[in-house]
């Protein structure tokens, strides 16, 4: 059993697709099929069903893939302790973040990190936050950035900033003419919201709540950009973060909603799993992110 074999396996079974398993590797397909049957008959079991009609991971697969994850990680923990023998940092940091982190946070904050250590290499991915949790749990990122609370036990959660949401529409809609919005007013309105598992959606769910028990008409959009571009439009109100607003309410684009309504604020937080704590990158990223001040 190769690190090599490994790495095409968890690729195989993340994308469950050969081909673009062979794609992201830089492997021909006919290499990956050799990977995987040599991983299958050192086991002596199937690792994936495959038919024209179905291609799923066995049980048996399952399990080499949550170990697969953990080798894996931990092979790359050791090449960058070693490489700290040199006192260079190097290597891969792959971070998992929300959408509203990844978008507006997450690039700014990287700036000294990579400055300090610039053979560094960092792989970021977008998703809502319940999959990046997941990703964390499952081990296919070395770290986490998530908006709002963590529902999976045994992750580490360090909080590294405070973020608000405000209420938002375009100039053009009939609220952004007024001084005061009432309750009423926005429970009339047509809200455009994110998917469900975002945490900008669970923290949207609370505010329409604190709102009564009238349920808005909604329009539901899975980016913040995609949120924010229907607000300009004129198609609804939105609660998004002040982060995703900035340049919105820079240009005269969007208008902020004074509803007086308590403030909404939300924590940061940086989401790793207990074994990744003494990665380099990882305590690295950790210092450099939610240390700062």
């Amino acid at each position: 059993m190769l690190l090599e074999q490994l790495k095409t396996f968890t690729e195989v079974a993340e994308r469950k697709n050969f081909t673009k398993a062979g794609e992201a590797l830089n492997l021909a397909q006919p290499t990956v099929s050799l990977h995987i049957r040599q991983l299958e008959e050192e086991f002596g079991t199937p690792l994936f069903i495959r038919s024209r009609k179905q291609f799923s991971i066995t049980p048996a697969g399952r399990l080499l893939y949550e170990k697969a994850r953990q080798l894996l990680a931990l092979a790359e923990e050791t090449k960058e302790d070693m490489m700290r023998q040199s006192g260079e940092l190097t290597g891969t940091l792959t971070v998992a973040a929300s959408y509203t982190i990844g978008e507006y946070v997450l690039p700014r904050l990287l700036e000294n990190l990579l400055a300090a250590h610039p053979k560094l290499e960092v792989i970021i991915s977008i998703s809502n936050t319940e999959e990046v949790e997941a990703k964390v749990r499952e081990f296919r990122c070395d770290v986490g950035c998530i908006e709002g609370t963590v529902r999976l036990d045994g992750l580490t959660a360090v909080p590294f900033m405070e973020d608000e949401l405000i209420v938002v529409c375009g100039t053009g809609h009939p609220l952004a003419r007024m001084a005061d919005v009432s309750p009423e007013e926005l429970q009339q309105a047509r809200w455009i919201t994110r998917e469900e598992g975002s945490g900008t959606r669970e923290h949207t769910d609370h505010l329409l709540r604190s709102l009564g028990h009238v349920k808005p008409a909604r329009m539901i959009i899975g980016s913040n950009g995609g949120v924010i571009q229907a607000v300009v439009a004129g198609l609804g109100v939105a609660a998004v973060s002040v982060h995703a607003a900035k340049d919105g309410l820079e240009t005269g684009q969007l208008v902020q909603l004074d509803a007086h309504l308590p403030p909404q604020k939300r924590t940061f937080s940086i989401l790793h799993a207990p074994a990744m704590a003494g990665h380099a990158a990882v305590s690295t990223f950790l210092k450099t992110v939610a240390g700062r001040k």
